[in-house]
C-alpha cells in the first residue's frame, strides 16, 4: 500500500478544502490575525465576541488542540491495543504501524520541540528576521496620563539566546544580568517595579511564523485516519468498535480546529507553509515503515529445460511469498 492510499488521498482532498476555503474566507472578510504581529498578537482577535472559535482561550485550544499529538497517539495505542490480536493483513496491529507512530512523533518534535537545539519552527523564525522579546507591564508607580489606560504592555527587544532553548519565565531575581541591562533597565527605571506575578516569558516575533496549528493537526489527522481504516480491518469487538469512535471523534475535532484556524488566525503564506509542511511530514514518517510487499518487487528471472523448448519464469518476492509474474516461452527447433 503506497503512502498515499485510497483513505489517505480523501482525507488529504478534505483537509486541503477545509484550508483553501478557510482561508479564502479569512482574507475576503479580512478575519484573521496577523501572529507575527507583536504589537496586536497578544491582544485578543477582533472577531472573539462573534465567534467562539475565534479565541485562542477556548477549553478547546487549551486543553485538546495544545497537546494535539498527546491526544493522537493516547488514541492510536488505545485502537492498536484494542485490536484484534489474529485480524487479517494489512490491519493496523503490526510493528510498521507502530514504527509509523514513532516516525510521526520524530517529526513532530523536531518541528516543535527540539532539533539539535532550537526547533525547526524557531529556526525558521530566526531566519527568516524573527526577534526576540518580552512583553512588560506598565512599571508600578509610573505616571499615568489621564483619560489614558496603561493596559497595553511594553515590547522589549532582549538577546535572542532567551528564545532558542526551552521557554522559561524569566524575573529579576532568576535573570539579574538581563534586568540590569538596557533596554530593560531603563523600563524597571521609570517606575517602582512590576507585579511580581506577572509572567514574563521571552517569545520569538516577526519572522515567518509557521501556522503550528495547521501543521500539526494536518499531520494528526493523517497519521489517525490512516490508522483508522487499518482498523476497521480487524474483527468488530465491543473494544475495538469503542476506540475506533473515539478515533474519529477525534479526527472530527481536529478537522473543526483545523477549519477555526484557517478563518481567524495567521497570513495565508503562514497556513500555507504549516500544511506543506504537515503533508510532507506525514510522508517523510510514513514511507521508511510501509511494509515491504508494498513496493516495486524484484523480478528473478528462472530458465528451465521441459522437453523440446526453454522457458523463463519471473518471480517477485515479496515479505509474504514468492509468485509467479510471468512466463516465457523459448521454442527451439
Amino acid at each position: 500500500m503506497p503512502v498515499f492510499s485510497r483513505h489517505n488521498t480523501a482525507a488529504l482532498t478534505i483537509l486541503t478544502s477545509i484550508v483553501v476555503v478557510g482561508t479564502v474566507l479569512s482574507i475576503k472578510n479580512e478575519s484573521f490575525l496577523d501572529t507575527s504581529n507583536p504589537l496586536i498578537s497578544h491582544l485578543p482577535h477582533p472577531h472573539h465576541g462573534k465567534s467562539y472559535f475565534a479565541s485562542k482561550h477556548t477549553i478547546l485550544n487549551r486543553a485538546f488542540v495544545k497537546y494535539a499529538w498527546a491526544w493522537t497517539s493516547v488514541v492510536f495505542w488505545a485502537i492498536w491495543m484494542g485490536a484484534d490480536e489474529n485480524e487479517v493483513k494489512g490491519g493496523v496491529k503490526t510493528l510498521d504501524q507502530a514504527g509509523k507512530w514513532l516516525g510521526t512523533t520524530l517529526v513532530w518534535g523536531a518541528f516543535a520541540s527540539w532539533f539539535f537545539g532550537p526547533s525547526l519552527f524557531n529556526r525558521i523564525v530566526a531566519l527568516t528576521g524573527g526577534e526576540c522579546v518580552v512583553y512588560m507591564p506598565a512599571p508600578q508607580g509610573a505616571p499615568q496620563v489621564p483619560g489614558i489606560e496603561r493596559t497595553a504592555p511594553h515590547l522589549i527587544a532582549i538577546p535572542s539566546e532567551f528564545c532558542t532553548g526551552v521557554r522559561t519565565i524569566v524575573t529579576p531575581e532568576s535573570h539579574p544580568a538581563l534586568f540590569a541591562h538596557p533596554p530593560l533597565a531603563e523600563y524597571l527605571a521609570q517606575g517602582m517595579g512590576f507585579d511580581p506575578a506577572y509572567k514574563i516569558v521571552p517569545k520569538l516575533t516577526k519572522g515567518h511564523d509557521i501556522s503550528g496549528h495547521t501543521f500539526l493537526l494536518t499531520l494528526s489527522t493523517l497519521f489517525l485516519v490512516d490508522a483508522l481504516v487499518k482498523a476497521r480491518k480487524g474483527k468488530a469487538t465491543p473494544t475495538a468498535l469503542a476506540t475506533q469512535l473515539a478515533g474519529w471523534v477525534l479526527v472530527g475535532l481536529w478537522a473543526t480546529m483545523l477549519w477555526a484556524t484557517a478563518l481567524y488566525f495567521h497570513t495565508w503564506q503562514e497556513k500555507a507553509s504549516g500544511f506543506a509542511l504537515g503533508i510532507v511530514g506525514f510522508v517523510f514518517s510514513q514511507y521508511p515503515f510501509e511494509p515491504s510487499n508494498t513496493r516495486p518487487p524484484v523480478p528473478k528471472i528462472v530458465v528451465s529445460e521441459h522437453s523440446d523448448r526453454l522457458y523463463a519464469q519471473t518471480y517477485a518476492r515479496t515479505s509474504a511469498e514468492l509468485y509467479l509474474t510471468d512466463t516465457t516461452y523459448i521454442h527451439v527447433r
